[in-house]
């Protein structure tokens, strides 16, 4: 019995060292490298839309799964800023493959939640990580993506039914932040690491994560002036505008916020040292930096950073939003406040940060035991 079609997909070659995409039998290169995988999975965008041809029969049992990723990996995807989108689409291709749509169910779905979850973590480079396999919560994303698929589909040509995804069970929010001494340390050993610039960038990421609770991605885009890239520093309003020139408000808010008076000092020291011009050194735009190069991501300083400030694996970029909001609940702000300022619903808050405020269930815990 021949083995199923795996469908489109990306392959990473090994010996040649680039990302190549397979098609069948057919093999076509993207040019990058094993490290671009942004840039492999645009051109695996590129080449699904070449080679889609719309479905003509929309019925539930007749319409394959792959059909109906395809149009979303073609027109909705592409207009998505994260890469997660598409690398979810190719993990979803490859398993539900020649699948009909009416066999999305809730046993399809566990199934697929539970092939993910033996699977290794494709990134891991160190030994411990490949051991490990996805998670849960990976999987629950990608079947996000394939129930916004269905969704989308069907707004565009309605479907006779509807299946239904089913997610595992979300996880529980972390409860992990840091400690100011926790944070402190963190700080001390970006600046003390052996690579000076990598260093640098990587203590300018903290500060701002801690002082303004942006999330990672907007932190690493920010620039000294408007661009259509990210946000910018505004020194002269005390502004830092989170979207860049022309961007759309999406589900994680990005709403400006003013620039706290503690750190207006660093971004002015920054500001001169990246945009001063002479004949050896030319404006730097980006305040995350490396050689004047725009960082995108900084896990081997941050792991670095980690270890020598004797910190464990379970903290994360995403603790200094974690760390930062914490510290503003803890401090008595109020919730609306908070909320409006690091860019989360109020819902969210009070769900995961409601605790830590102390006027929280105050007026409840003062009454317990009295007549």
């Amino acid at each position: 019995m021949p083995r199923p079609a795996k469908g489109i997909r990306l392959w990473a070659d090994k010996a040649a060292g680039y990302w190549v995409i397979r098609d069948g039998s057919r093999k076509r290169g993207t040019g990058c490298r094993l490290e671009e995988r942004e840039g492999a999975e645009k051109a695996l965008a590129e080449y699904i839309a070449e080679r889609y041809e719309p479905p003509s029969d929309h019925r539930a049992s007749k319409l394959l799964v792959a059909d109906v990723l395809t149009y979303y990996a073609r027109e909705i995807a592409p207009g998505q800023k994260s890469s997660a989108t598409s690398y979810a689409v190719e993990n979803l291709i490859g398993w539900w493959k020649s699948r009909p749509l009416s066999d999305v169910r809730r046993s399809t779905c566990q199934a697929y939640v539970m092939h993910r979850t033996s699977q290794p973590i494709p990134q891991a480079k160190t030994e411990e990580a490949k051991k490990r396999k996805v998670s849960a919560e990976t999987a629950r994303r990608e079947l996000t993506v394939l129930r916004a698929a269905i969704n989308a589909y069907h707004a565009e040509t309605p479907l006779d039914a509807l299946p239904v995804v089913t997610l595992p069970e979300a996880s529980p929010p972390r409860d992990r932040w840091m400690t100011r001494q926790e944070a402190a340390s963190l700080l001390r050993a970006a600046r003390k690491l052996d690579d000076r610039d990598s260093g640098r960038a990587l203590a300018r990421f903290i500060i701002l994560g801690i002082y303004t609770g942006s999330r990672s991605g907007v932190i690493r885009r920010l620039g000294w002036l408007p661009n259509t890239i990210g946000g910018w520093i505004d020194l002269t309003s005390g502004v830092i505008h989170r979207r860049a020139d022309g961007e759309t408000e999406t589900k994680k808010r990005r709403p400006p916020v003013r620039i706290p008076g503690r750190m207006i000092g660093f971004l002015r020291r920054w500001r001169a040292e990246d945009m001063r011009q002479s004949e050896d050194h030319k404006p730097i735009p980006f305040v995350i930096h490396y050689r004047g190069k725009p960082v995108d991501k900084q896990r081997k300083a941050w792991a670095e950073a980690c270890r020598v400030a004797g910190l464990g694996n379970d903290v994360m970029p995403h603790i200094l939003r974690h760390t930062a909001v914490t510290w503003m609940m803890q401090a008595g702000n109020d919730p609306w406040d908070v909320s409006g300022y690091v860019g989360m619903s109020l819902k969210m808050l009070e769900d995961v940060y409601g605790h830590h405020h102390p006027d929280h269930q105050k007026g409840i815990a003062g009454r317990i035991g009295r007549k």
